[in-house]
């Protein structure tokens, strides 16, 4: 019976029936027993996202556990990130977000956290940005200049000291930044779709885990 579960033409089966009910009654009118069952069906998902997110929050305390009981490298920072984790859990389920304790931590942590991670980060998109914006031809001028054209609109001092760079900068970003964003938006669906199309063909087939390595040449 477990081999039966695992095998490709359940689970194939399994997501053609799932998406069926899923997207029929959001694209057609379909009686109230479909709509129904897709009804418990996202509701179900919604429960077994929040099962995973009880997975993850075990995983991390264990993880951060054993490296505190093996005083491995960075051990004060796990039992600070357990400290923190499980003070915001229990005083948002106890005593709600609105709670004083609860409000310290995410202006004084959680906020400032995020804030430097986001810096941290600049540093290498900047020097990521050092190595790639170069002038070796007329499309990475193209690029070089409408990059600092669209920063020099976005600093406030800048726009105030030179009105037409907000103008330029805003002309980029609402037109050929618009289109673009458009561009990426239509390709993600089209991918979607073709994902979706090889889901239900069953030529994609690594979200149900059946992937299997090729052997390499010589194997037997």
């Amino acid at each position: 019976m477990s081999q039966f579960l695992r095998s490709k033409e359940f689970l194939l089966g399994l997501i053609i029936v799932i998406q069926f009910f899923i997207y029929i009654p959001y694209f057609f009118e379909v009686p109230t027993p479909l709509k129904t069952v897709e009804s418990s069906l996202l509701t179900m998902g919604i429960v077994i996202a929040t099962f995973a997110l009880i997975v993850g929050l075990y995983t991390i305390t264990r993880r951060e556990l054993l490296k505190i009981s093996k005083r491995k490298m960075g051990w004060p920072l796990s039992v600070w990130l357990l400290v923190v984790l499980w003070v915001m859990i229990v005083t948002g389920l106890v005593l709600g977000q609105a709670s004083p304790i609860f409000s310290f931590f995410t202006t004084g942590i959680v906020v400032p956290g995020d804030a430097t991670i986001y810096a941290l980060i600049l540093f290498y998109m900047m020097s990521a940005g050092a190595r790639a914006f170069r002038m070796r031809d007329l499309q990475s001028s193209l690029l070089i200049i409408t990059t600092v054209l669209v920063l020099l609109q976005q600093a406030p001092f800048t726009s105030y000291l030179f009105p037409a760079f907000d103008t330029i900068g805003g002309w980029l970003t609402n037109n050929l930044g618009m289109s673009i964003t458009r561009t990426f938006a239509i390709i993600s669906a089209l991918g979607g779709i073709v994902l979706a199309v090889r889901l239900l063909t069953g030529k994609e087939m690594g979200i149900t885990g059946l992937l299997k390595g090729k052997k390499k040449e010589g194997d037997s």
